[in-house]
Protein backbone atom coordinates (compact mmCIF):
# COMPACT_ATOMS: atom_id res chain seq x y z
CA UNK A 1 0.00 0.00 0.00
CA UNK A 2 1.54 3.91 -0.95
CA UNK A 3 2.16 5.36 2.35
CA UNK A 4 2.68 9.15 2.21
CA UNK A 5 4.23 11.46 4.54
CA UNK A 6 2.56 14.63 5.85
CA UNK A 7 4.66 17.21 7.79
CA UNK A 8 4.14 18.78 9.63
CA UNK A 9 1.74 17.30 11.94
CA UNK A 10 -0.10 20.92 12.48
CA UNK A 11 -0.72 21.49 9.13
CA UNK A 12 -2.22 18.13 8.51
CA UNK A 13 -4.96 19.32 10.71
CA UNK A 14 -6.23 22.62 9.32
CA UNK A 15 -9.13 21.75 7.85
CA UNK A 16 -10.37 19.64 10.07
CA UNK A 17 -10.20 22.03 12.84
CA UNK A 18 -11.42 25.07 11.18
CA UNK A 19 -14.42 23.14 10.42
CA UNK A 20 -15.32 22.07 13.61
CA UNK A 21 -14.71 25.76 14.78
CA UNK A 22 -17.56 26.77 12.32
CA UNK A 23 -19.39 24.43 13.41
CA UNK A 24 -20.04 24.84 17.09
CA UNK A 25 -19.89 28.51 16.75
CA UNK A 26 -19.63 34.20 16.38
CA UNK A 27 -18.56 43.18 15.13
CA UNK A 28 -19.25 43.06 11.29
CA UNK A 29 -16.90 44.47 9.33
CA UNK A 30 -18.22 46.07 5.79
CA UNK A 31 -15.71 45.74 2.75
CA UNK A 32 -15.76 47.80 0.33
CA UNK A 33 -16.32 45.53 -2.20
CA UNK A 34 -19.99 44.85 -0.69
CA UNK A 35 -22.89 45.73 -2.58
CA UNK A 36 -25.57 47.05 -1.32
CA UNK A 37 -29.08 46.47 -3.82
CA UNK A 38 -32.48 47.13 -3.35
CA UNK A 39 -34.55 44.03 -3.27
CA UNK A 40 -37.44 43.32 -6.73
CA UNK A 41 -39.64 40.99 -4.67
CA UNK A 42 -41.60 38.56 -7.11
CA UNK A 43 -44.36 36.95 -6.09
CA UNK A 44 -43.46 33.45 -5.05
CA UNK A 45 -45.23 30.12 -6.71
CA UNK A 46 -48.17 28.92 -4.84
CA UNK A 47 -47.42 25.29 -3.59
CA UNK A 48 -49.79 23.82 -6.49
CA UNK A 49 -47.50 26.15 -8.97
CA UNK A 50 -44.09 24.69 -7.13
CA UNK A 51 -45.96 20.82 -7.90
CA UNK A 52 -47.00 21.62 -11.45
CA UNK A 53 -43.60 23.23 -12.36
CA UNK A 54 -41.10 20.30 -10.64
CA UNK A 55 -44.14 17.57 -13.51
CA UNK A 56 -43.35 20.38 -16.29
CA UNK A 57 -39.45 20.64 -15.58
CA UNK A 58 -38.88 17.24 -14.25
CA UNK A 59 -41.49 14.95 -14.90
CA UNK A 60 -42.17 14.60 -10.89
CA UNK A 61 -44.84 14.28 -9.35
CA UNK A 62 -46.50 15.43 -5.56
CA UNK A 63 -47.64 11.98 -5.28
CA UNK A 64 -43.77 10.83 -5.38
CA UNK A 65 -44.67 7.58 -7.44
CA UNK A 66 -42.68 7.46 -10.98
CA UNK A 67 -44.95 9.10 -14.04
CA UNK A 68 -45.16 7.19 -17.17
CA UNK A 69 -45.63 8.47 -20.69
CA UNK A 70 -46.65 6.55 -23.98
CA UNK A 71 -44.37 7.05 -27.20
CA UNK A 72 -46.24 4.88 -29.50
CA UNK A 73 -46.99 1.96 -27.87
CA UNK A 74 -44.13 1.78 -25.08
CA UNK A 75 -44.38 3.29 -21.65
CA UNK A 76 -41.00 5.34 -20.96
CA UNK A 77 -40.56 7.85 -17.30
CA UNK A 78 -41.94 10.75 -18.22
CA UNK A 79 -38.90 12.29 -16.31
CA UNK A 80 -37.03 11.16 -19.40
CA UNK A 81 -39.33 13.30 -21.95
CA UNK A 82 -40.36 15.83 -19.53
CA UNK A 83 -42.51 19.03 -21.12
CA UNK A 84 -39.54 21.42 -21.08
CA UNK A 85 -37.09 18.80 -23.06
CA UNK A 86 -39.27 19.92 -25.73
CA UNK A 87 -41.57 22.85 -25.10
CA UNK A 88 -38.56 24.96 -23.46
CA UNK A 89 -37.92 25.86 -19.55
CA UNK A 90 -40.64 29.08 -19.90
CA UNK A 91 -42.76 27.19 -22.57
CA UNK A 92 -41.87 29.28 -25.24
CA UNK A 93 -41.85 26.05 -27.96
CA UNK A 94 -39.45 25.27 -30.17
CA UNK A 95 -38.47 23.25 -33.28
CA UNK A 96 -35.81 20.39 -33.59
CA UNK A 97 -35.66 18.06 -35.96
CA UNK A 98 -37.84 19.26 -37.99
CA UNK A 99 -40.82 18.84 -35.29
CA UNK A 100 -42.10 22.09 -33.73
CA UNK A 101 -43.01 21.58 -30.29
CA UNK A 102 -45.63 24.35 -29.72
CA UNK A 103 -45.87 27.48 -27.38
CA UNK A 104 -47.30 25.92 -24.05
CA UNK A 105 -47.72 29.58 -22.47
CA UNK A 106 -51.14 29.59 -21.08
CA UNK A 107 -52.11 33.25 -23.26
CA UNK A 108 -50.94 31.40 -26.30
CA UNK A 109 -53.32 28.45 -25.06
CA UNK A 110 -55.97 31.03 -24.98
CA UNK A 111 -55.77 32.44 -28.05
CA UNK A 112 -59.54 33.24 -28.97
CA UNK A 113 -59.06 32.60 -33.00
CA UNK A 114 -57.50 28.98 -32.36
CA UNK A 115 -54.36 27.93 -34.08
CA UNK A 116 -52.50 26.84 -37.10
CA UNK A 117 -50.13 24.14 -36.69
CA UNK A 118 -47.13 23.83 -39.72
CA UNK A 119 -48.62 20.37 -40.39
CA UNK A 120 -51.54 22.33 -41.27
CA UNK A 121 -53.63 20.80 -38.53
CA UNK A 122 -56.11 23.95 -37.13
CA UNK A 123 -58.47 23.46 -33.96
CA UNK A 124 -59.65 26.11 -31.50
CA UNK A 125 -58.37 27.69 -28.20
CA UNK A 126 -57.81 25.34 -25.27
CA UNK A 127 -59.62 25.44 -22.14
CA UNK A 128 -58.67 23.90 -18.96
CA UNK A 129 -60.68 20.22 -20.16
CA UNK A 130 -59.37 20.38 -23.31
CA UNK A 131 -55.58 20.78 -22.56
CA UNK A 132 -55.67 18.43 -20.17
CA UNK A 133 -57.33 15.90 -23.48
CA UNK A 134 -54.64 16.87 -25.32
CA UNK A 135 -51.82 15.79 -22.68
CA UNK A 136 -53.31 12.68 -21.16
CA UNK A 137 -55.24 11.70 -24.68
CA UNK A 138 -53.76 12.76 -27.71
CA UNK A 139 -56.08 14.96 -28.91
CA UNK A 140 -56.26 19.10 -29.42
CA UNK A 141 -59.94 20.80 -28.88
CA UNK A 142 -61.43 19.97 -32.43
CA UNK A 143 -60.62 16.21 -31.77
CA UNK A 144 -57.54 15.64 -34.06
CA UNK A 145 -55.10 13.36 -33.01
CA UNK A 146 -51.61 15.23 -32.29
CA UNK A 147 -48.67 14.42 -33.50
CA UNK A 148 -47.11 10.67 -32.45
CA UNK A 149 -44.24 12.31 -31.16
CA UNK A 150 -46.01 14.40 -28.53
CA UNK A 151 -46.36 11.49 -25.58
CA UNK A 152 -49.33 10.73 -23.83
CA UNK A 153 -48.73 11.13 -19.88
CA UNK A 154 -49.98 9.46 -17.08
CA UNK A 155 -51.63 11.74 -15.08
CA UNK A 156 -53.80 12.03 -11.81
CA UNK A 157 -56.96 14.26 -11.70
CA UNK A 158 -54.18 16.16 -9.52
CA UNK A 159 -51.09 15.95 -11.32
CA UNK A 160 -53.11 17.88 -14.07
CA UNK A 161 -54.28 20.41 -11.97
CA UNK A 162 -51.20 21.31 -10.97
CA UNK A 163 -49.51 21.28 -14.30
CA UNK A 164 -52.46 23.75 -15.60
CA UNK A 165 -51.81 25.99 -12.44
CA UNK A 166 -48.03 26.19 -13.34
CA UNK A 167 -48.60 26.82 -16.87
CA UNK A 168 -50.78 30.14 -16.17
CA UNK A 169 -47.62 31.26 -14.34
CA UNK A 170 -44.85 30.15 -16.62
CA UNK A 171 -44.37 33.72 -18.14
CA UNK A 172 -43.96 35.40 -15.59
CA UNK A 173 -42.24 32.42 -13.39
CA UNK A 174 -38.53 34.42 -13.72
CA UNK A 175 -36.25 33.30 -10.98
CA UNK A 176 -35.23 36.02 -8.84
CA UNK A 177 -32.03 38.13 -8.73
CA UNK A 178 -31.58 37.99 -12.56
CA UNK A 179 -31.22 40.62 -14.65
CA UNK A 180 -29.66 41.13 -17.88
CA UNK A 181 -26.80 43.03 -16.62
CA UNK A 182 -26.61 41.71 -12.82
CA UNK A 183 -26.77 38.75 -10.56
CA UNK A 184 -27.70 38.71 -7.10
CA UNK A 185 -25.94 36.17 -4.82
CA UNK A 186 -26.17 35.33 -1.37
CA UNK A 187 -23.95 33.71 1.79
CA UNK A 188 -25.06 33.59 5.04
CA UNK A 189 -21.79 34.39 7.16
CA UNK A 190 -20.80 35.03 11.02
CA UNK A 191 -20.56 38.43 11.43
CA UNK A 192 -20.34 38.99 15.60
CA UNK A 193 -19.26 37.07 17.95
CA UNK A 194 -16.33 34.09 18.07
CA UNK A 195 -16.87 33.86 14.52
CA UNK A 196 -16.87 36.66 13.17
CA UNK A 197 -13.40 37.09 12.11
CA UNK A 198 -13.73 33.85 10.41
CA UNK A 199 -16.71 35.17 8.69
CA UNK A 200 -15.22 38.38 7.62
CA UNK A 201 -11.97 36.29 6.36
CA UNK A 202 -14.41 34.15 4.05
CA UNK A 203 -16.65 37.30 2.73
CA UNK A 204 -13.08 38.85 2.03
CA UNK A 205 -12.74 35.92 -0.32
CA UNK A 206 -15.55 35.87 -1.92
CA UNK A 207 -16.25 39.44 -2.65
CA UNK A 208 -12.41 39.44 -4.29
CA UNK A 209 -13.53 36.33 -6.61
CA UNK A 210 -16.38 37.82 -7.52
CA UNK A 211 -14.72 40.98 -8.29
CA UNK A 212 -12.04 39.50 -10.61
CA UNK A 213 -14.99 37.53 -12.63
CA UNK A 214 -16.50 41.29 -12.78
CA UNK A 215 -13.23 42.99 -13.16
CA UNK A 216 -13.21 40.10 -16.86
CA UNK A 217 -16.70 41.17 -17.80
CA UNK A 218 -18.62 39.32 -15.63
CA UNK A 219 -20.56 35.52 -16.54
CA UNK A 220 -22.16 36.39 -20.20
CA UNK A 221 -22.17 40.19 -19.46
CA UNK A 222 -24.06 39.85 -15.78
CA UNK A 223 -21.88 40.98 -12.83
CA UNK A 224 -22.09 38.64 -9.59
CA UNK A 225 -23.83 40.88 -6.16
CA UNK A 226 -23.06 40.03 -3.44
CA UNK A 227 -25.22 40.16 -0.44
CA UNK A 228 -24.28 39.12 3.15
CA UNK A 229 -26.27 37.88 6.07
CA UNK A 230 -25.35 37.02 9.77
CA UNK A 231 -25.29 33.21 10.40
CA UNK A 232 -25.83 33.68 14.01
CA UNK A 233 -25.63 30.89 16.59
CA UNK A 234 -27.79 27.91 16.42
CA UNK A 235 -30.43 26.83 13.92
CA UNK A 236 -32.92 29.18 14.78
CA UNK A 237 -30.28 32.28 14.35
CA UNK A 238 -29.24 30.98 11.06
CA UNK A 239 -32.25 29.95 9.37
CA UNK A 240 -33.92 32.91 9.72
CA UNK A 241 -31.31 35.28 7.54
CA UNK A 242 -31.20 32.51 5.23
CA UNK A 243 -35.09 32.92 4.56
CA UNK A 244 -34.33 36.35 4.46
CA UNK A 245 -32.05 36.01 1.41
CA UNK A 246 -34.12 33.87 -0.29
CA UNK A 247 -37.49 36.61 0.30
CA UNK A 248 -36.84 39.83 0.86
CA UNK A 249 -33.34 40.20 -0.41
CA UNK A 250 -34.43 37.60 -3.65
CA UNK A 251 -31.27 35.74 -4.04
CA UNK A 252 -30.45 33.84 -7.48
CA UNK A 253 -28.52 31.51 -5.41
CA UNK A 254 -26.42 30.94 -1.72
CA UNK A 255 -22.75 30.33 -2.18
CA UNK A 256 -20.21 29.25 0.44
CA UNK A 257 -21.20 30.53 3.78
CA UNK A 258 -21.60 28.68 6.86
CA UNK A 259 -24.81 26.70 7.86
CA UNK A 260 -23.01 24.54 10.17
CA UNK A 261 -25.53 23.70 13.42
CA UNK A 262 -28.97 24.16 10.76
CA UNK A 263 -28.05 22.10 8.29
CA UNK A 264 -31.20 19.85 7.90
CA UNK A 265 -33.64 23.48 8.38
CA UNK A 266 -31.35 25.45 5.31
CA UNK A 267 -31.91 21.97 3.55
CA UNK A 268 -35.56 22.44 4.24
CA UNK A 269 -35.30 25.82 2.99
CA UNK A 270 -33.71 25.04 0.04
CA UNK A 271 -36.05 22.43 -1.12
CA UNK A 272 -38.82 24.86 -0.56
CA UNK A 273 -37.66 28.03 -1.57
CA UNK A 274 -36.22 26.10 -4.69
CA UNK A 275 -33.30 28.12 -4.03
CA UNK A 276 -29.25 26.37 -4.65
CA UNK A 277 -27.30 26.38 -2.54
CA UNK A 278 -23.06 25.59 -3.45
CA UNK A 279 -20.93 24.69 -1.35
CA UNK A 280 -21.91 25.24 2.60
CA UNK A 281 -19.29 24.86 4.63
CA UNK A 282 -20.45 22.45 7.52
CA UNK A 283 -19.52 19.22 9.13
CA UNK A 284 -23.05 16.87 8.74
CA UNK A 285 -24.34 17.68 4.95
CA UNK A 286 -27.70 16.24 4.40
CA UNK A 287 -27.18 13.18 2.15
CA UNK A 288 -30.57 11.97 2.42
CA UNK A 289 -31.60 9.80 -0.09
CA UNK A 290 -33.18 10.79 -2.65
CA UNK A 291 -30.66 13.30 -2.66
CA UNK A 292 -32.18 17.30 -2.21
CA UNK A 293 -31.14 18.79 -5.30
CA UNK A 294 -30.74 22.70 -4.07
CA UNK A 295 -27.79 21.62 -2.24
CA UNK A 296 -24.35 20.80 -3.06
CA UNK A 297 -21.66 20.34 -0.72
CA UNK A 298 -17.82 19.94 -1.19
CA UNK A 299 -16.29 17.85 1.42
CA UNK A 300 -17.85 14.80 3.37
CA UNK A 301 -19.30 15.01 6.97
CA UNK A 302 -18.77 13.02 9.94
CA UNK A 303 -20.89 10.38 9.62
CA UNK A 304 -19.35 10.21 5.62
CA UNK A 305 -15.93 9.96 7.19
CA UNK A 306 -16.66 7.79 9.97
CA UNK A 307 -18.11 5.19 7.50
CA UNK A 308 -15.07 5.70 5.31
CA UNK A 309 -12.67 4.85 9.28
CA UNK A 310 -15.56 1.34 8.81
CA UNK A 311 -14.35 0.51 5.25
CA UNK A 312 -11.04 0.59 5.73
CA UNK A 313 -10.79 -1.16 8.93
CA UNK A 314 -13.03 -4.14 7.12
CA UNK A 315 -10.18 -4.19 4.32
CA UNK A 316 -7.55 -5.35 7.52
CA UNK A 317 -7.43 -9.28 7.16
CA UNK A 318 -6.70 -8.98 11.22
CA UNK A 319 -9.92 -7.47 11.62
CA UNK A 320 -12.38 -9.70 9.95
CA UNK A 321 -13.51 -11.40 12.87
CA UNK A 322 -12.64 -8.12 15.65
CA UNK A 323 -15.02 -7.10 18.29
CA UNK A 324 -15.80 -3.89 17.09
CA UNK A 325 -16.57 -1.46 20.25
CA UNK A 326 -18.27 2.41 19.26
CA UNK A 327 -16.83 4.34 22.23
CA UNK A 328 -19.19 7.78 22.05
CA UNK A 329 -19.43 10.83 23.89
CA UNK A 330 -23.07 11.99 24.74
CA UNK A 331 -24.91 14.32 22.68
CA UNK A 332 -26.32 14.85 19.10
CA UNK A 333 -23.08 14.36 17.47
CA UNK A 334 -21.83 11.48 18.83
CA UNK A 335 -25.62 9.51 18.47
CA UNK A 336 -25.15 10.64 15.15
CA UNK A 337 -21.68 9.29 13.93
CA UNK A 338 -22.29 6.33 16.09
CA UNK A 339 -25.07 5.48 14.60
CA UNK A 340 -23.05 5.62 11.21
CA UNK A 341 -20.05 3.34 12.51
CA UNK A 342 -22.56 0.89 13.63
CA UNK A 343 -24.76 1.21 10.46
CA UNK A 344 -21.00 0.41 7.83
CA UNK A 345 -20.24 -2.26 10.49
CA UNK A 346 -22.93 -4.29 10.19
CA UNK A 347 -22.81 -3.53 6.59
CA UNK A 348 -19.41 -4.39 6.27
CA UNK A 349 -20.30 -7.69 7.75
CA UNK A 350 -19.46 -7.54 11.52
CA UNK A 351 -21.23 -8.98 14.06
CA UNK A 352 -20.37 -8.52 17.00
CA UNK A 353 -20.55 -4.65 17.60
CA UNK A 354 -21.33 -2.93 20.44
CA UNK A 355 -21.72 0.82 21.90
CA UNK A 356 -20.36 2.34 25.14
CA UNK A 357 -21.56 6.18 25.83
CA UNK A 358 -19.28 8.27 28.26
CA UNK A 359 -20.13 11.77 29.63
CA UNK A 360 -18.45 14.85 30.08
CA UNK A 361 -15.66 13.60 33.14
CA UNK A 362 -13.83 11.72 30.22
CA UNK A 363 -10.32 11.01 32.53
CA UNK A 364 -12.25 9.01 35.17
CA UNK A 365 -14.76 7.53 32.22
CA UNK A 366 -11.58 6.38 29.98
CA UNK A 367 -10.19 4.54 33.01
CA UNK A 368 -13.33 2.63 33.96
CA UNK A 369 -14.34 1.89 30.49
CA UNK A 370 -10.94 0.66 29.70
CA UNK A 371 -11.52 -1.62 32.87
CA UNK A 372 -14.43 -2.83 31.64
CA UNK A 373 -13.79 -3.56 27.83
CA UNK A 374 -9.86 -4.83 28.01
CA UNK A 375 -10.24 -7.16 25.71
CA UNK A 376 -8.22 -8.56 22.31
CA UNK A 377 -5.18 -6.54 20.54
CA UNK A 378 -7.14 -7.04 17.50
CA UNK A 379 -10.34 -5.25 18.81
CA UNK A 380 -11.48 -2.42 16.81
CA UNK A 381 -12.11 0.68 18.53
CA UNK A 382 -14.32 3.50 17.14
CA UNK A 383 -14.25 6.72 19.08
CA UNK A 384 -16.39 9.29 18.59
CA UNK A 385 -15.73 11.83 21.23
CA UNK A 386 -14.11 15.40 22.00
CA UNK A 387 -10.88 17.03 21.28
CA UNK A 388 -8.70 15.68 23.51
CA UNK A 389 -10.25 12.58 24.44
CA UNK A 390 -9.23 10.11 22.40
CA UNK A 391 -5.75 10.71 23.88
CA UNK A 392 -7.09 9.85 27.80
CA UNK A 393 -8.91 6.71 25.99
CA UNK A 394 -5.36 5.59 24.34
CA UNK A 395 -3.40 7.01 27.57
CA UNK A 396 -5.82 4.22 29.52
CA UNK A 397 -5.62 1.33 27.29
CA UNK A 398 -2.09 1.30 27.30
CA UNK A 399 -1.53 2.00 30.88
CA UNK A 400 -3.35 -1.65 30.96
CA UNK A 401 -1.68 -3.60 27.94
CA UNK A 402 -4.63 -3.31 25.73
CA UNK A 403 -3.77 -1.71 22.26
CA UNK A 404 -6.48 -2.01 19.79
CA UNK A 405 -6.87 -0.80 16.57
CA UNK A 406 -8.31 3.22 17.38
CA UNK A 407 -10.42 4.55 14.50
CA UNK A 408 -10.91 8.49 14.62
CA UNK A 409 -12.50 11.21 12.81
CA UNK A 410 -9.99 14.32 12.64
CA UNK A 411 -12.35 17.23 13.77
CA UNK A 412 -13.49 15.57 16.67
CA UNK A 413 -9.67 14.87 18.06
CA UNK A 414 -7.23 17.04 20.10
CA UNK A 415 -4.90 19.16 18.31
CA UNK A 416 -1.89 17.14 19.51
CA UNK A 417 -2.97 14.01 18.85
CA UNK A 418 0.46 12.80 17.04
CA UNK A 419 2.28 14.01 20.26
CA UNK A 420 -0.16 11.72 22.37
CA UNK A 421 0.16 8.17 20.76
CA UNK A 422 2.60 6.17 22.62
CA UNK A 423 5.00 3.96 20.64
CA UNK A 424 3.14 0.83 21.88
CA UNK A 425 0.08 2.25 19.69
CA UNK A 426 2.03 2.18 16.16
CA UNK A 427 0.18 0.92 12.74
CA UNK A 428 -2.86 1.10 15.46
CA UNK A 429 -3.92 4.50 15.53
CA UNK A 430 -6.19 5.24 12.03
CA UNK A 431 -7.88 9.05 11.43
CA UNK A 432 -10.31 10.18 8.23
CA UNK A 433 -9.90 13.15 7.23
CA UNK A 434 -12.20 15.08 4.18
CA UNK A 435 -9.33 16.58 2.06
CA UNK A 436 -5.14 16.89 3.21
CA UNK A 437 -2.69 19.78 1.92
CA UNK A 438 -1.80 17.25 -0.89
CA UNK A 439 -4.99 18.10 -2.50
CA UNK A 440 -3.95 21.66 -3.12
CA UNK A 441 -2.11 21.55 -6.47
CA UNK A 442 0.60 24.26 -7.27
CA UNK A 443 -1.89 25.83 -9.86
CA UNK A 444 -4.78 25.98 -7.08
CA UNK A 445 -2.23 28.00 -4.55
CA UNK A 446 -1.20 30.27 -7.52
CA UNK A 447 -4.27 31.37 -8.33
CA UNK A 448 -5.45 31.95 -4.64
CA UNK A 449 -2.17 34.00 -4.26
CA UNK A 450 -2.98 35.88 -7.01
CA UNK A 451 -6.16 36.82 -5.83
CA UNK A 452 -5.23 37.28 -2.53
CA UNK A 453 -2.35 40.19 -3.70
CA UNK A 454 -4.49 41.89 -6.32
CA UNK A 455 -7.47 42.03 -3.53
CA UNK A 456 -5.13 43.11 -0.36
CA UNK A 457 -7.15 40.56 1.66
CA UNK A 458 -5.15 39.52 4.75
CA UNK A 459 -4.10 35.89 4.74
CA UNK A 460 -5.98 33.98 8.07
CA UNK A 461 -8.47 31.15 8.91
CA UNK A 462 -6.78 29.34 5.97
CA UNK A 463 -9.33 26.67 5.44
CA UNK A 464 -12.25 28.42 5.78
CA UNK A 465 -10.77 31.17 3.15
CA UNK A 466 -10.01 27.97 0.97
CA UNK A 467 -13.87 26.86 1.33
CA UNK A 468 -14.74 30.38 0.52
CA UNK A 469 -12.44 29.95 -3.07
CA UNK A 470 -13.81 26.37 -3.81
CA UNK A 471 -17.63 27.28 -3.81
CA UNK A 472 -17.33 30.62 -5.80
CA UNK A 473 -15.15 28.96 -7.87
CA UNK A 474 -17.52 25.93 -8.75
CA UNK A 475 -20.72 28.41 -8.56
CA UNK A 476 -19.15 31.02 -11.54
CA UNK A 477 -17.90 27.55 -13.25
CA UNK A 478 -21.55 26.30 -13.10
CA UNK A 479 -22.85 29.62 -14.20
CA UNK A 480 -20.62 29.54 -17.16
CA UNK A 481 -21.78 25.97 -18.47
CA UNK A 482 -25.69 27.04 -17.77
CA UNK A 483 -25.17 29.59 -20.67
CA UNK A 484 -27.09 33.40 -20.85
CA UNK A 485 -30.36 32.14 -20.77
CA UNK A 486 -29.70 31.62 -17.35
CA UNK A 487 -32.14 29.93 -14.63
CA UNK A 488 -31.58 28.27 -11.50
CA UNK A 489 -33.01 24.70 -12.95
CA UNK A 490 -30.19 25.28 -15.67
CA UNK A 491 -27.61 26.04 -12.84
CA UNK A 492 -28.80 23.09 -10.81
CA UNK A 493 -28.19 20.80 -14.06
CA UNK A 494 -24.66 22.28 -15.11
CA UNK A 495 -23.43 22.01 -11.71
CA UNK A 496 -24.68 17.75 -11.87
CA UNK A 497 -22.72 17.52 -14.81
CA UNK A 498 -19.71 18.56 -12.89
CA UNK A 499 -16.81 16.01 -12.98
CA UNK A 500 -13.20 15.63 -11.30
CA UNK A 501 -13.45 19.35 -11.36
CA UNK A 502 -9.96 20.68 -10.42
CA UNK A 503 -10.76 23.77 -7.74
CA UNK A 504 -6.96 23.57 -7.03
CA UNK A 505 -7.87 23.93 -3.36
CA UNK A 506 -9.72 20.88 -2.41
CA UNK A 507 -9.87 17.16 -3.96
CA UNK A 508 -11.72 17.25 -8.03
CA UNK A 509 -15.43 17.67 -7.64
CA UNK A 510 -18.09 15.49 -9.17
CA UNK A 511 -21.55 16.18 -8.36
CA UNK A 512 -24.41 13.95 -10.05
CA UNK A 513 -28.27 14.01 -9.84
CA UNK A 514 -28.12 11.43 -7.17
CA UNK A 515 -24.61 12.72 -5.86
CA UNK A 516 -24.15 16.19 -3.66
CA UNK A 517 -21.27 15.56 -1.89
CA UNK A 518 -18.28 16.89 -4.56
CA UNK A 519 -15.82 14.90 -2.80
CA UNK A 520 -16.77 11.97 -1.45
CA UNK A 521 -13.64 10.07 -0.62
CA UNK A 522 -11.94 10.38 2.64
CA UNK A 523 -8.70 10.42 2.97
CA UNK A 524 -7.26 8.27 6.07
CA UNK A 525 -3.61 8.26 7.92
CA UNK A 526 -1.82 6.73 10.65
CA UNK A 527 0.47 8.38 13.21
CA UNK A 528 3.91 7.45 13.76
CA UNK A 529 4.69 7.73 16.99
CA UNK A 530 8.13 8.28 16.84
CA UNK A 531 8.57 11.06 14.11
CA UNK A 532 5.49 12.45 15.48
CA UNK A 533 3.45 12.86 12.12
CA UNK A 534 0.88 11.59 9.68
CA UNK A 535 1.46 9.16 7.45
CA UNK A 536 -1.31 8.89 4.82
CA UNK A 537 -2.45 5.14 3.82
CA UNK A 538 -4.64 5.82 1.08
CA UNK A 539 -2.46 6.94 -1.41
CA UNK A 540 -4.13 10.36 -2.07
Amino acid sequence: MTKKTARPAALILWLAFALAALAVGGSARQTPQSVQVAPQPSRALTPQERRGKALYLRGESATNRELTAVIGEIDVPASTVNCAGCHGARGEGKTEGGVTAGNLTWANLLKPYGHTHPTGRKHGPFDEASFVRAVVGGVDPNGNTLLVAMPRYKLSPEDAADLVAYLKRIESDQDPGITDTTLRVGTVLPTQGALADTGAAMRDVLNAYFSEVNSRGGVYNRKLELRVADAGTGAAATLEPARRLAGQEDVFAVVGGVTAGADAEIAALARQDEIPFVGPATLTPQSASPANRYVFYLLPGLSEQARALVNFAATKPQLKKARVLIVRREGETGRAVGAAVEEQARLAGWENVSTQTYGTAPAADMAQLVGKWKGSNDDAVFFVGAGGEEAAFIREAAAAGWTPNVFLVAALTGRDLVNAVPATFKDKVFVAFPSVPTDITPEGVAEFGALREKYKFAPRHAASQLAAFAAAKIFVEGLRRAGQDLSREKLITALEGLYNFETGVTPPITFGPNRRIGANASAILTVDPEKKEFVNVTGR
